[in-house]
């Protein structure tokens, strides 16, 4: 925390952050190393005098506090405790006794509580020191973009699944084969049912296809008179252009008129998109569902993404000022893993960004909904490598990062417990 930190706070608060730790961690102001040492002279004396006057060498309850700083009202030392607890834990403790000598030689006779002003001042600096980067390394400020980018992939990917949960439910396989009998007019003797045909670029979707026989093994209007008495709202009929082909007995490739029939119907947040090609001797009609969405998902995608690039800056951060102070054997092992787990995290934070681009730009379409967290479905995202490239990476990479974070935690633990 720097002089310019407590600007227009105050004379009060100026004398503060004279006294305030430096940011870098590795110095004092001289007010501050005065008032300690001050501090502790005087607590020396007053425990010498304790000692003198208590047969039992004991305190008498009016001497300075355990924790070696000036004694005040508990509920004062307890709220500035609570305060400090915005700070980083690496850099409180290894500052706390100093900050809070300085706090408690600046309270007021027998105040208990931190003022408002106190308060605020002590949480923006606390949440700013968070965010804060060492001077000197520029390689920490790379580090830090790359994991914040990364965290915003995946915080889209996790707001886009949250809407998706408030997206309507497509029927199950016996509700979806009913109502493609529906669409036939009855049942369908060559049907093939694909339950869970979702892409790398939308979500669920499931298809139902059935063989006709002809011009007259299927008719369209029927179809959807029967899908409007059942309560469906039905959208224009279409008849795209097409072509077919067959083969003669020499060999020979004879065009076949082709006529195609398409149109959409809509129920309770489900769209059905009915599809059929019909020639004179053979033809298919199909059938498809998924959800129709709501107006949640992109609200959620953009504060998904921005949680993520936050705590993906908070992330390396942390990470940053632990390898400082780490032992140089752990510090290099975590600074290594760190380095691989951004590595394998790149690729599947690319694709939800890019599922994001296409989120935003087909949003309202008639299609189906394109969402950010279907890039770990499995499917030729990229043009090399597996189906399941994109999952098997995230997978290894959140594995990686929980490896980080508890080597984190251990070497913390070990600290602290150390000093006590």
């Amino acid at each position: 925390m720097t002089a310019g930190d407590w600007t227009g706070a105050g004379n009060d608060w100026a004398r503060v952050d004279a006294a305030w730790p430096h940011t870098d961690g590795q110095r004092v102001s001289a007010r501050t190393q005065s008032t300690h040492a001050q501090s502790t002279r005087a607590h020396s004396t007053r425990n010498e005098s304790t000692r003198s006057d208590s047969p039992a060498g004991g305190s008498d309850g009016e001497g300075p506090a355990d924790d070696g700083w000036p004694q005040a009202d508990p509920g004062l030392e307890r709220a500035y405790k609570r305060l400090l607890r915005t700070y980083p834990p690496g850099y409180r403790q290894r500052h706390e006794p100093e900050i809070m000598t300085t706090l408690l030689e600046m309270a007021e006779p027998g105040q208990q509580r931190p003022s408002r002003a106190e308060s605020w001042h002590l949480i923006a600096s606390g949440i700013r020191q968070r965010f804060r980067l060492p001077a000197g390394w520029p390689l920490a400020w790379v580090a830090a973009v790359l994991v914040a980018l990364i965290g915003g992939g995946f915080g889209a990917a996790a707001g886009s699944w949250t809407a998706e949960q408030t997206f309507a439910d497509i029927p199950g396989q016996a509700t979806v084969g009913a109502l493609h009998e529906q669409v036939l007019g009855r049942p369908g003797d060559d049907t093939s049912v694909q339950p869970d045909s979702g892409s790398p670029w939308w979500g669920r979707m499931v298809m139902v296809n059935t063989s006709v026989l002809g011009f007259d093994g299927w008719d369209a209007e029927q179809a959807r008179q029967r899908l409007a008495a059942d309560g469906w709202r039905l959208g224009p009929t279409t008849h795209p252009a097409g072509s077919a082909t067959t083969t003669d007995e020499q060999g020979n490739d004879v065009e076949m008129e082709l006529r195609r029939t398409e149109f959409r119907a809509e129920r309770d947040g489900v769209v059905l998109e009915v599809d059929s090609h019909q020639t004179e001797q053979s033809g298919m009609v199909g059938t498809r569902l998924w959800s129709a969405g709501n107006a949640t998902l992109l609200p959620f995608t953009v504060i998904g993404m921005l949680a993520g690039l936050t705590v993906g800056w908070l992330f390396a951060a942390a990470g940053v000022q632990w390898l400082r102070h780490a032992a140089p054997a752990r510090a290099g092992l975590g600074a290594a893993l760190a380095a691989v787990t951004v590595v394998v995290l790149t690729l599947p934070a690319v694709a939800f960004y890019g599922n994001v681009m296409r989120a935003f730009r087909y949003a309202g379409g008639d299609d189906a909904v394109f969402t950010v967290h279907s890039a770990v479905n499995p499917g030729a995202y990229w043009p090399f490598g597996p189906e399941w490239l994109n999952l098997a990476l995230a997978v290894a990479g959140l594995g990686l990062a929980a490896a980080v974070l508890i080597l984190t935690w251990a070497a913390r633990s070990g600290a602290r417990g150390g000093a006590r």
